[in-house]
């Protein structure tokens, strides 16, 4: 089995795509590609905020999956729109 790779891109408001420079491998997210309408929490959070404060965090929505089987087979880029968690996910954002 190959190993997938999945690579974030950024949907701007215009529909540009920007290149986020972040891969993941598969196990990043429970052995599954992400799907269209899956929200995933941004691992990332700046030098010294707090992350378990949700104010703190960023959401990214699935809004589409690229595959290019014939020159990119092992990779998958994930398009995303990054947001800012509303209340109603706190619980789930700030793990």
């Amino acid at each position: 089995m190959v190993d997938v790779h999945i690579r974030i891109y950024f949907r701007e408001p215009d529909g540009t795509l920007e290149d986020s420079q972040q891969e993941f491998g598969i196990e990043s997210f429970a052995g599954v590609i992400p799907a269209i309408g899956d929200m995933i929490v941004d691992p990332g959070v700046l030098q010294g905020l707090n992350r378990h404060d949700p104010k703190n965090r960023r959401v990214w929505d699935v809004v589409g999956r690229v595959f290019n089987p014939r020159d990119m087979a092992d990779y998958v880029a994930l398009v995303v729109e990054e947001r800012v968690p509303n209340l109603l996910e706190y619980g789930v954002v700030a793990g």
